[in-house]
C-alpha cells in the first residue's frame, strides 16, 4: 500500500509538470475599511471536483511519500475545493478566516530532506494550513516544522487572513520566501515570482514608469491588470466588493481554460464561486455550517446547484463519491490515465483513517447531567445516610 502512495505522488507531482504549465490561475486581495475579499480564478484542464466541509479536532497523519509523515489535530474547521480527493484541496478557508491559493511558478525548489515531517505534497500543505492556522503569521511559523517534499509540483501560494493580512509564499533555492506588509504593495499573485511581478508592474505607466499596460492573458499582464482593477476599486467607483471581485476574474480569464471563479469574502465568512459548466453564483455561509467532527462531512459537485445560498443541499460525504471523482479526474487526464486502481482505491480511503479526537457537545451534555443526577442522588441519600446513623449509634448504646 505504501509503494501504492509512492507511485501516486511520483506521477501526480512529477508529470503535472508538462500539462499544468500551459494553464495557469489568478488570485487576489481586495480590502477596504469595509470589505475584505479574496478572488481567484482557477485554470485548469478539466472542471471537475467537489466541494467539501472539513471538521475540527479531527487526528491526521500527512499522505507522505517520503520522510517522517507530519501529524495533527485539526484546530479548525474549513470548506475547500477538490479534484484529486477529499484532503488534497486546491484551495479554501477556514472557520477564522484564513484562506489559502495556489498557482503554478517555474523555478520552484523545496527544500532538501532533514528533520522536520513532510505533508502529502502542495495540496496537503494547504488543508494542513486551513486545520491549523488562523494567522498568516502562523503559517510562516509552520515552516520550522514541516516541508514540502522535494520534487513536488512548483508552486507559490497567496493567503489571507480576517485581520486584513495578506502574504505570498514562495520556495526559492530550497527556503521559504515570504512577501507581507510593506513588502506586498499589490496583493496579487499569477504565475511569476512576486519579486518579478513587482519589478515589471513598477515600469507602468499607472504605476509610476513609462510603459503602456498590454491587454493579453500573459502572467505578468494579467498581475498588472489585477493591480490596475484593484486600485480603481479604492477610488470609489464601486460599491460591492464581491461583484467587483467577478468582475476582476472576468478580465483576467483565459477562456474555457478558466474552469472555476471563486470570491472568498472572508469579513462575512462567505464564499461565492461559479464555474465554467455552471455560471450560477451559488454561495456557502460559513457561519451557518456545523464543523463538529462528531458530525458526518458534507460536500456537493462543484458544478451542481442553483443561484443562491446552497447550505442546504449539501449531502453526507461517502467513500463511493469521492472514489468517482478521483477516478473521473484521473482518467481524463492524460498522464494520470494508467495509474493502477489500488493507488485510485488508496487515495481515496485515507481519509477514512482519520478519527475525531473530542466528544460532541451532546455527548458532553449528557455527561453533564448524568454527574448532575448521581450528584443529586448523593445529596438525597445523605440525610438518610446520617438517620441510618443516629439509630445504629442508639443502638449500639441500649
Amino acid at each position: 500500500m505504501r509503494q501504492s502512495a509512492k507511485i501516486f505522488f511520483i506521477i501526480l507531482f512529477s508529470l503535472s509538470i508538462n500539462y499544468t504549465s500551459l494553464y495557469s490561475c489568478t488570485t487576489f486581495c481586495l480590502k477596504t475599511e469595509n470589505e475584505n475579499i479574496f478572488g481567484k480564478n482557477y485554470d485548469w484542464e478539466i472542471d471537475y471536483g467537489i466541494v467539501f466541509v472539513n471538521k475540527r479536532n479531527v487526528y491526521k497523519t500527512a499522505f507522505a511519500k517520503t520522510g517522517k509523515p507530519a501529524e495533527w489535530t485539526s484546530k479548525y474547521g474549513s470548506v475547500t475545493f477538490n479534484q484529486f480527493g477529499r484532503e488534497f484541496p486546491t484551495g479554501g478557508m477556514n472557520e477564522s478566516g484564513l484562506v489559502v491559493g495556489l498557482m503554478w511558478l517555474e523555478g520552484t525548489e523545496y527544500p532538501e530532506s532533514d528533520d522536520r515531517s513532510t505533508v502529502g505534497g502542495i495540496l496537503q500543505w494547504i488543508q494542513y494550513q486551513l486545520d491549523n492556522c488562523e494567522t498568516i503569521a502562523e503559517v510562516f511559523e509552520t515552516d520550522d516544522f514541516i516541508r514540502i517534499p522535494e520534487g513536488a509540483v512548483p508552486v507559490h501560494y497567496l493567503i489571507s487572513d480576517r485581520f486584513g493580512n495578506t502574504a505570498t509564499v514562495e520556495f526559492l533555492n530550497g527556503k521559504m520566501i515570504t512577501h507581507y506588509g510593506e513588502k506586498l504593495p499589490h496583493p496579487v499573485l499569477t504565475n511569476d515570482s512576486y519579486s518579478r511581478s513587482s519589478e515589471y508592474i513598477n515600469q507602468l505607466k499607472d504605476f509610476g514608469g513609462e510603459k503602456e499596460l498590454i491587454n493579453d492573458k500573459s502572467s505578468l499582464n494579467r498581475f498588472a491588470k489585477t493591480c490596475s482593477m484593484l486600485k480603481d476599486f479604492t477610488k470609489g467607483y464601486y460599491e460591492n466588493a464581491v461583484q467587483y471581485g467577478f468582475k476582476i476574474l472576468d478580465e483576467v480569464s483565459q477562456g474555457e481554460h478558466t474552469k472555476w471563479s471563486i470570491i472568498y469574502d472572508i469579513k462575512n465568512m462567505e464564499i461565492y464561486y461559479r464555474t465554467l459548466s455552471n455560471r450560477d453564483i451559488k454561495n456557502i455561509d460559513l457561519k451557518s455550517l456545523n464543523f463538529d467532527c462528531n458530525f458526518p462531512v458534507m460536500m456537493t459537485d462543484v458544478n451542481e446547484g442553483s443561484e443562491g445560498k446552497i447550505n442546504d443541499h449539501l449531502i453526507e460525504y461517502s467513500y463511493e463519491k469521492n472514489r468517482e471523482l478521483i477516478e473521473r479526474s484521473y482518467s481524463s487526464i492524460d498522464f494520470l490515465k494508467n495509474i493502477p486502481n489500488d493507488t485510485k482505491d488508496l487515495t481515496a480511503a485515507f481519509p477514512d483513517r482519520y478519527h475525531c479526537v473530542f466528544k460532541s457537545q451532546t455527548e458532553l451534555s449528557d455527561e453533564v447531567e448524568i454527574h448532575e443526577f448521581n450528584y443529586s442522588i448523593l445529596f438525597l441519600l445523605i440525610p438518610f445516610l446520617l438517620i441510618l446513623f443516629i439509630i445504629a449509634r442508639s443502638v449500639i448504646k441500649i
